[in-house]
């Protein structure tokens, strides 16, 4: 049976990656019988590798929801579909924000995918990935910190804040957001994953990917490198929320002090490795969810009696705005910044010298000059 494989995320859990070999191996993954598919919709600042953000996203003009072009969208998208599933067995979508934007949609979502499956003849698998509360919740601020919308309250942020009033959405209770897909599509077709490293086939969230939707990572297949989606540590993360504070800061700016903090934030952690809770703080915040991610463990795992994710933790101090090396990264922020605007300076001096010297040859030979332009004004008719 023809095989509509939907990647949900969770947000933070190697998603980029995900998405990254799909693109870049796009070809290879057709010729074995599995298509991507690229649609023309383009939502502004989202990339477009996130191509199952259709599903989820919401269009607005002049503050108005048009919901019937988002109707509309999921016809057209799922048409493609259709017409990707008469040259290939599976098609693959992706996109994380389907798992904070289902909270809201609720089954409603879920029941369009399955009733487009009845209809025309393909199941729907859903893929997901889960980390540990503690360590999502860690790696999520750090992550909206260093967003470039200004606009939004989480770039600017402080931690304590955040973690005391976290969004509904995030649906860090794991097991009744599942139990909420899975009554639809049913348990055999929710696919999950724990985002751990150590349960990775060596250790590659990639050839993990590959494993659940029937395939082997093998030397074929071109892989990034580098992190896709690269983190800031704590103290590069603190700068760049203090920054987001300034009012009169452009999202140009914005970037660009992204861009220089992360070219050292791994210097930064590798000098002051931390993590924004305590162990005891992140034990009392597990405690919470206990029960629940055994009930994932047993029901979509088939592990009863198992814990759903890893309880060791690191052996590092929670972060502290007054650690001794936050005076090192602003130092390195200072530099930093002063070094790319010199650079961009001697860039545009050396554009400007060039112009310069164009100048000075053409009025040294105003002769050749004016038959150059003559002759390039006759050819150009």
């Amino acid at each position: 049976m023809k095989t509509l494989y939907v990647h949900i995320g969770t947000p933070k859990t190697g998603t980029s990656a995900i998405q990254e070999l799909c693109v870049q191996n796009r070809a290879l993954l057709e010729s074995k019988g599995y298509g991507y598919p690229e649609f023309a919709n383009n939502y502004t600042g989202y990339s477009k590798r996130r191509n199952g953000m259709f599903l989820q996203k919401s269009i607005y003009r002049n503050g108005v929801r048009q919901i019937g072009e988002e109707k509309q969208r999921f016809q057209e998208n799922m048409n493609i579909i259709l017409r990707q599933f008469e040259i290939y067995d599976n098609v693959i979508l992706s996109d994380e924000g389907i798992w904070t934007a289902s909270y809201k949609l609720g089954e409603s979502l879920w029941k369009r995918l399955k009733d487009a499956g009845e209809r025309h003849k393909f199941a729907v698998k859903i893929i997901v990935y889960l980390r540990r509360q503690d360590v999502y919740m860690d790696s999520r601020w750090k992550q909206r910190v260093k967003g470039n919308s200004l606009k939004k309250s989480a770039s600017y942020i402080p931690w304590e804040r955040y973690i005391s009033h976290f969004p509904s959405e995030l649906q860090l209770d794991y097991y009744t957001a599942l139990e909420t897909i899975s009554a639809v599509l049913g348990k055999e077709n929710t696919i999950v994953r724990r985002y751990e490293r150590n349960s990775f086939p060596d250790g590659m969230i990639q050839a993990d990917f590959l494993k659940v939707i029937g395939l082997e990572l093998t030397d074929e297949y071109l892989i990034q490198k580098d992190t896709v989606n690269q983190s800031l540590s704590g103290n590069t993360c603190e700068i760049k929320r203090v920054l987001s504070t300034l009012p009169e800061l452009t999202e140009e700016e914005s970037l660009l002090f992204r861009h220089i903090l992360l070219s050292y934030s791994k210097i930064s952690d590798a000098s002051y490795p931390s993590s924004m809770f305590s162990v005891a703080e992140a034990k009392e915040f597990l405690e919470q969810f206990e029960e629940g991610n055994r009930k994932v463990a047993e029901e979509y795992l088939g592990e009863p009696g198992e814990e759903l994710f890893d309880q060791s933790f690191k052996d590092v101090p929670k972060w502290e705005k007054d650690n001794p090396y936050m005076i090192d990264d602003v130092i390195r922020f200072a530099a930093a910044a002063n070094i790319s605007v010199l650079r961009k300076m001697e860039e545009e001096n050396r554009a400007l010298r060039a112009e310069l010297k164009e100048l000075k040859h053409k009025l040294r030979h105003p002769f050749k000059t004016l038959v150059n332009i003559l002759l390039k004004r006759k050819y150009n008719r």
